[in-house]
């Protein structure tokens, strides 16, 4: 009996100390992995602990210089020199290193004297110069007497700046890095402090919404087709952006599905395209582009009447009479009149 009671007390003192070492493991699995957890948990995270969740990401750049540019010692220095600063900005709050893998000579178009023509029409060559490179950006630099300071497609791998003076002083540090927020989907806002202000910022510091839509697209590849379908990181940039954004600015979504709108039109890739682009009026209904773009689809589906509204809603929305297409237009309902005199042509106002 004496024997047996002994036996439950030893039984019983083994299994407190198997708890209390097991109990002791697991606390210390949890200290050990705290870090990791506090990073998963973004309630408790604070700017700073956040950053330093993140991996470092090094993101190549290809610098595409004009041929008009001696890129001699002064250039590359400058050049170095407003990239440690552009670093400085981007590594403190995103963990992102900008670094300048090689250099390439490129025939800029000297008939043009806008930045926005010379991108339009540069733009689909110079994102292709990427391909058997370790870049993954690519900066065009531009030094001669041209209209513009920046500019950068949204979600593209492309971005050009002008600068007569060599990169000589710390404002260009500022466009560059601006320029490069619009590769990850940032957008023009109206804080005064902040890189990404429309009217030109002049210090590298971020707004809560320009720090926001680059730490939540820090890792994007700069592919478009790898998000145009996600809809739940689609929404949510949208949703940032309508948060606060420049008065007149268009939301970063409608611009990229837009673009693939207009990429699939060009192909001929009609009814694709349309399905693009009403997706892109959804996001942001009041972008004459789109409206003229999808116009055009219409029109090349003989879809006439959808075709004339589009097209009207884009002029009314601020985009540029398309004389050619509207003649074209015209001409088809004048075309479907003599075979069917009851089809109303909504050009003759006298209709």
């Amino acid at each position: 009996m004496l024997s047996k009671l002994k036996n439950k007390i030893i039984f019983i003192y083994s299994l407190k100390y198997i708890f209390l070492i097991l109990f002791f493991i697991l606390l210390n699995y949890k200290l050990s992995f705290s870090d990791e957890n506090l990073c998963k948990d973004h309630k408790k995270l604070n700017s700073e602990t956040e950053i330093g969740c993140y991996e470092k990401r090094v993101i190549g750049v290809l610098l595409l210089y004009d041929s008009e540019i001696k890129l001699d010692k002064e250039w590359i220095k400058n050049i170095n020199l407003r990239f440690e600063e552009i670093n400085k900005f981007y590594y403190k709050n995103f963990k992102i290193e900008w670094r300048v893998d090689s250099f390439q000579k490129f025939e800029f178009d000297k008939n043009i004297d806008n930045l926005s023509s010379l991108f339009s029409m540069h733009k689909e060559e110079i994102s292709s110069l990427t391909d058997n490179l370790k870049a993954e950006v690519v900066l065009g630099l531009i030094d001669r007497d041209i209209k513009g300071i920046g500019i950068a497609s949204t979600f593209s791998n492309v971005l050009m700046v002008v600068d007569p003076f060599k990169l000589e002083n710390f404002n260009s540090s500022v466009v560059i890095a601006h320029e490069l927020g619009h590769l990850f989907g940032a957008w023009h806002t109206q804080r005064k402090n902040d890189f990404m202000l429309f009217s030109g910022a002049n210090k590298l510091l971020g707004s809560n919404e320009s720090n926001a839509i680059l730490k939540l697209m820090r890792n994007y590849n700069f592919k478009p087709s790898t998000i145009i379908n996600d809809e739940t990181i689609l929404k949510r940039i949208s949703r940032l952006y309508n948060r606060h954004h420049a008065k007149g600015e268009i939301d970063p979504v409608a611009r990229l599905l837009t673009d693939e709108g207009k990429n699939l039109y060009h192909n001929k890739q009609y009814n694709a395209a349309i399905k693009m682009l009403k997706r892109s009026n959804k996001y942001y209904g009041r972008w004459g582009k789109t409206r003229m773009i999808l116009s055009k689809s219409y029109y090349e589906n003989n879809l006439l009447e959808d075709s004339f509204t589009e097209y009207t809603r884009a002029v009314f929305f601020g985009s540029k009479p398309d004389k050619h297409h509207e003649k074209k237009l015209e001409k088809k309902f004048i075309d479907l009149q003599k075979i069917d005199p009851t089809i109303s042509n909504p050009f003759n106002i006298n209709n």
